[in-house]
């Protein structure tokens, strides 16, 4: 009875798909990058405030803008996951992470990846061009100056991950804690 139990294991074992991730690029958002957005923001608003007479109380107004480009965020992630299939999650540990706590629960192909950033990137400027039509330029300005700076690290890693789109290897894209990190599969 014992043999049969040990059969029975290297049968198992013999008929499963073991994958081996090999990291090729890790990237996190490091504190003096975050100093150098918060530095642009700065910059832009001080402008939109010298040129666009854009007021103190509209630039205070402006960080409550944050929330909704979090909930924009998460709205064009879950729009694309569920026109792809995909299953999503969130984590409150990356929740100041460049990418929101929004991930899916499986790794990406790169083309899936760019797909998602290039509509989140697209869609956010929409909504701040529709503001500013709507809204008035002040406030289509500030939504966009916050959303292209906060777009900076995801554009980086975008364009950064194109160079191995090209290889024949199966590079998967994996959402990591603050992070991304790009690994080729062999199975």
């Amino acid at each position: 009875m014992r043999s049969e139990k040990i059969h029975k294991g290297k049968l198992e074992k013999q008929n499963t798909t073991i994958y081996n991730h090999t990291l090729h690029y890790r990237y996190r958002w490091k504190l003096p990058m975050i100093v150098i957005q918060v530095f642009i923001i700065f910059a832009l608003l001080f402008l939109a405030e010298q040129y666009l007479q854009v007021t103190n109380q509209n630039i205070m107004q402006s960080f409550g803008y944050l929330v909704l480009l979090w909930l924009l965020q998460g709205f064009s992630f879950f729009l694309y996951c569920f026109i792809s299939s995909l299953s999503m999650r969130w984590h409150i540990d990356a929740f100041l992470s460049p990418w929101g706590g929004w991930r899916t629960k499986l790794p990406l192909s790169i083309s899936d990846y760019q797909q998602i950033e290039w509509m989140f990137f697209f869609f956010g400027n929409a909504v701040g061009l529709l503001v500013m039509a709507w809204w008035g330029l002040q406030h289509g300005f500030l939504i966009l100056v916050l959303h292209i700076t906060l777009s900076i690290p995801r554009l980086f890693t975008v364009l950064r991950v194109q160079k191995w789109k090209k290889e024949r290897k199966g590079f998967v894209v994996k959402h990591e804690k603050q992070g991304i990190g790009l690994y080729s599969t062999f199975g």
